[in-house]
């Protein structure tokens, strides 16, 4: 009985809307809008969430990165000979390294990074190079896309072998792809056995070689030569992959780190990473942008109610008379409440549902004009559907009470 008396109800409301059709359109254009700003921003904003922190956690939330870097002021010391010579001294160190393993992190993995021209092909290449043992791809989310990783057989024996990212197997080119081409890296030859993704590099053009080669081949120092002088750059460690036990101990171990590099560097030429901290503090930025997408889609929404509301009562005024009969008739004033309460969900919720299909249709237009991927999670639709009821309940009730509220002998005389 209560599912048939809903039925008509509904029934009654969608004939007096559509018998102003322009009226009802233009009064749902407010919802519909709003829906569908909704729809489209928690779309686009769910979708540059997942990304930043696939990226993020692509980097191990267990792990810490801290790379060499060279200070702008740093002072190098020169000889009074012909030519003169500078040493720069600056990055990591061993000594950095061994302190840092006393603090009782799970692994810490070096990298030589080499700071040497390249070449392949015929051509040359802008490669960052590192010298790493095979355990640092273990601590990072690196993914083999062609060929093979490099293996403890390499580092043993030293072996001229290297990995390139895709970006520089892109560049190397040649026939039949980077694999197995030759990159020449300062004077020595290394031949390419793999195509490795790794997260360090996400886009970047590297090269990785075994670390026992690389410190053979090229020690820790650099010489390069510039308006006529010689310069030596002298950087021991070029990057530490520290890596925590628990993810719990990331913070403290952090700190630790922090501390004991503070104490031989004092230039500010080394920088560290911790994923799990660029986590937290991209979640609390995504929330805000969240907050912020949220509050500008409601402001279009309260927009919409307020129309809804303005057509409503506009509407009461018109069926002053009607109103009056149907009172006459028997109806109570709870039955013209729920009459009017009724028109006014129906209007909401159909613009609600026309809102998200409108905002279905847009997702993947503002996914390509702000680069980001649009997801649009059952939870979104859902809400953006609550809500456009929700307008429909808080505006429509006022001009149902209104409209219950009339007395029936002033509603059959009006004109």
């Amino acid at each position: 009985m209560t599912i048939f008396w809903l039925s008509e109800l509904f029934q009654d409301s969608l004939r007096n809307l559509i018998r102003h059709k322009l009226r009802s359109a233009l009064t749902l254009l407010g919802v519909v809008f709003g829906i569908a700003a909704v729809i489209t921003m928690l779309a686009v904003g769910e979708g540059a969430q997942r990304t930043v922190l696939e990226e993020i956690g692509a980097l191990g939330l267990r792990n810490i990165i801290v790379d060499s870097v060279k200070p702008s002021d740093l002072e190098a010391s020169e000889d009074s000979s012909s030519g003169g010579w500078r040493i720069l001294q600056y990055g990591l160190t061993e000594r950095d390294a061994e302190r840092i393993e006393n603090l009782k992190a799970a692994q810490v993995n070096r990298a030589l990074r080499i700071d040497k021209k390249t070449y392949a092909a015929g051509k040359r290449l802008d490669l960052t190079v590192l010298g790493v043992k095979p355990a640092y791809f273990m601590g990072l989310r690196t993914r083999l896309i062609r060929g093979r990783m490099l293996g403890e057989i390499d580092d043993a024996r030293a072996n001229p072998v290297a990995v390139v990212t895709p970006a520089a197997a892109e560049a190397i080119g040649g026939v039949g792809g980077a694999t197995w081409q030759t990159i020449k890296i300062g004077s020595k030859y290394f031949d390419v056995v793999g195509i490795v993704d790794v997260p360090t590099q996400k886009g970047n053009q590297a090269a990785y070689i075994p670390y026992a080669s690389a410190f053979a081949a090229f020690s820790t120092t650099t010489m390069k030569m510039e308006a006529g002088r010689y310069e030596f750059s002298r950087t021991e460690v070029g990057q530490l992959l520290i890596r925590a036990d628990r993810e719990d101990d990331i913070e403290a171990l952090a700190a630790s780190v922090k501390r004991t590099l503070a104490i031989d560097h004092s230039t500010g030429d080394f920088k560290m990473t911790v994923p799990l901290a660029l986590l937290k503090s991209k979640q609390r930025t995504q929330r805000v942008f969240n907050l912020v997408l949220i509050t500008i889609a409601g402001i279009s929404l309260l927009v919409g109610g307020i129309g809804i509301m303005n057509i409503m009562l506009t509407t009461v005024m018109e069926r002053i008379r009607e109103i009056g009969i149907r009172r006459a008739v028997g109806a109570s004033r709870r039955d013209i409440f729920l009459q009017f309460l009724a028109e006014t969900l129906t209007l909401s919720s159909m613009g609600g549902v026309f809102g998200v299909a409108l905002g279905l249709a847009m997702v993947p237009v503002a996914a390509q004009w702000t680069k980001w991927p649009g997801i649009v999670t059952p939870s979104s639709v859902i809400l953006s559907l609550l809500v456009a009821s929700c307008v429909g309940l808080v505006f429509g009730t006022a001009p149902a009470i209104r409209a219950s509220r009339l007395n029936p002998v002033d509603a059959l005389r009006h004109e």
